[in-house]
C-alpha cells in the first residue's frame, strides 16, 4: 500500500516542527518509516548523503519516497522468504542455527555477534538445531523492536 500525496503532506508537516518548509535530514529515516517504507541504516545514511544539506523539503521527500529501492515491510519479507528458500537444502523452510548466525554477521547489513544473541532470543530452534526461517522473517519484519539498531 502506498501513501498518497495528502499523507506524504501531512507527514512532512509533523516533522515540520517551526513550519518553514524544511524538515532536519536527520528524520528522513522516521519520516519514511511513519509512511510505511522500512529503510535500512545504510540506506538511511546513503539518503542523507544523497540529500546534501541540513535539511530537506517536500519535493525531496515524494522522489526519496517513491524510490523502488526504499522497500516496504511486505516487500522485504517477500525478498527475506524468496533468499531463505533459495538456501534451503531440503526444502522444509528451516536452516541450521549455525549456518543463519554467519549470515547475519557477515553479508549485507551485517549484524554484530552481540545484536545476533539478542535477536536469537527471540527465535524458537527446533530439536535437530533448525529454525524455520518463515518464523524468523515474521519475527524480523512485523515482531522484533528495532529500537537497538
Amino acid at each position: 500500500m502506498s501513501a498518497s500525496a495528502d499523507q506524504i503532506q501531512e507527514c512532512f508537516s509533523i516533522f515540520d516542527k517551526d513550519n518553514d518548509g524544511k524538515v532536519n535530514v536527520e528524520d528522513i529515516g522516521a519520516c519514511l518509516r511513519s509512511l510505511g517504507k522500512s529503510p535500512t541504516s545504510a540506506e538511511i545514511e546513503q539518503l542523507k548523503t544523497e540529500i546534501g544539506a541540513k535539511d530537506f523539503d517536500i519535493n525531496t521527500l515524494k522522489t526519496i519516497y517513491k524510490k523502488p529501492s526504499i522497500r516496504t515491510p511486505q516487500e522485504q519479507q517477500k525478498e527475506m522468504l524468496d533468499a531463505f528458500k533459495a538456501l534451503s537444502k531440503d526444502g522444509n523452510n528451516t536452516i541450521p542455527e549455525y549456518e543463519l548466525r554467519q549470515l547475519l554477521t557477515t553479508l549485507g547489513d551485517y549484524l554484530t555477534i552481540a545484536e545476533v544473541e539478542e535477536l536469537m532470543k527471540e527465535i524458537q530452534v527446533d530439536n535437530n538445531g533448525n529454525i524455520n526461517f518463515n518464523h524468523f522473517v515474521d519475527v524480523i519484519v512485523n515482531g522484533y523492536p528495532l529500537s537497538g539498531f
